[in-house]
């Protein structure tokens, strides 16, 4: 018999009581699995770890206490360990993600001694824990809520572990690209602000003319991700706009939507990569010095970042011959800012 683990329930006293009888009636642990529409293997494992009595037969109320016994004792948090709490807290205020810390800690110790490992949900549990908000520790996660979101309770979740469809890598990506031969090959990517708040900056450069162009967005959520692309490239529709190069982050899921819109051609780096689209990852630094790590996008309007880019194009740069990215753009399109 073929049971669902998806929709898989502890035992209940009544279904105990029902094994208890089955037994005494001599049935099988498949007949007993077939008439409580359970594995067969369930009710094997039940039986031989809640012999629990002195004559050795299965008693339903002994086993029940086991089973609420073993269960307390899962819901124990191993993170009350002084030692084990620091080094995942190290790990977390660094940028690790509480997957990682946990994959790491079991491959350190998983063969060692696995009861020091210690799961990602309990590492969530604790960040989440009443006791522990006033260290805040959910600002070090990559979306920073200050409450604990339901996975699918959130259409924001909806694509979170989707694979991106139809994805170019960028080791085909056309050596006129990568060598800024021409004028239309742009690259994005998200900068993030304190975490807590959710707003986000989507960051599109020119690879050739080092322009750039600021978008604020409320989440990143993939739908937003595809209108600002549109919306801020629209103007360039055509043949100032060639290709985009995205990172692997699910708000560039709609790649072939934006593609579609625009016109153009879309390539991915590898994951972890992110020095593959350098263009783009050396703008958000320079962003970085007028709006820095940390900083509330809550306080920073749209027209701010509109203020910060143009300060950005109009100031010269060694690449271009110490033109402007404004100046460099009029000259290869004929376009400019003011346009």
């Amino acid at each position: 018999m073929l049971v669902d683990m998806r929709t898989y329930t502890h035992l209940t006293t009544t279904e105990r009581e029902a094994i208890f009888q089955y037994l005494s009636l001599g049935k099988s642990y498949r007949e007993i699995g077939f008439l409580l529409k359970r594995s067969y293997t369930s009710i094997s494992r039940e039986v031989s770890r809640s012999l629990v009595v002195e004559d050795g037969q299965y008693s339903p109320s002994q086993a029940a206490r086991a089973a609420l016994t073993r269960r307390s004792a899962a819901r124990r948090k191993k993170l009350d360990d002084p030692t084990l709490q620091t080094w995942v807290l190290d790990k977390l205020t660094r940028g690790w993600s509480p997957e990682q810390i946990a994959g790491r800690l079991k491959h350190l110790l998983g063969s060692e001694d696995p009861h020091k490992t210690v799961s990602y949900e309990t590492i969530y549990q604790y960040i989440y824990a009443r006791a522990n908000r006033p260290g805040r520790y959910f600002e070090f996660l990559r979306r920073g809520h200050t409450r604990r979101q339901r996975v699918f309770g959130r259409r924001a979740h909806a694509l979170k572990n989707l694979t991106i469809p139809n994805k170019t890598p960028i080791a085909v990506r056309p050596t006129v690209v990568n060598d800024r031969e021409r004028f239309g090959d742009w690259e994005t990517d998200l900068m993030e602000g304190k975490k807590a708040t959710g707003e986000v900056v989507s960051v599109l450069t020119e690879r050739k003319t080092g322009f750039i162009l600021l978008d604020k967005l409320l989440s990143k959520e993939a739908r937003l991700k595809l209108e600002s692309l549109v919306r801020t490239l629209e103007k360039f529709k055509g043949s100032m706009t060639k290709t985009i190069t995205f990172d692997n982050g699910t708000e560039n899921f709609y790649h072939q939507q934006a593609a579609a819109a625009l016109g153009c051609a879309t390539y991915f780096c590898e994951p972890y990569h992110s020095w593959e689209k350098g263009t783009v990852e050396n703008s958000i630094g320079l962003v970085r010095s007028y709006v820095p790590k940390g900083t509330s996008l809550q306080e920073v309007t749209q027209g701010d970042l509109n203020a910060v880019s143009h300060e950005l194009n109009t100031r010269p740069r060694k690449r271009l011959d110490y033109l402007t990215p404004s100046e460099s753009m009029l000259k290869e399109t004929g376009w400019c800012a003011s346009s």
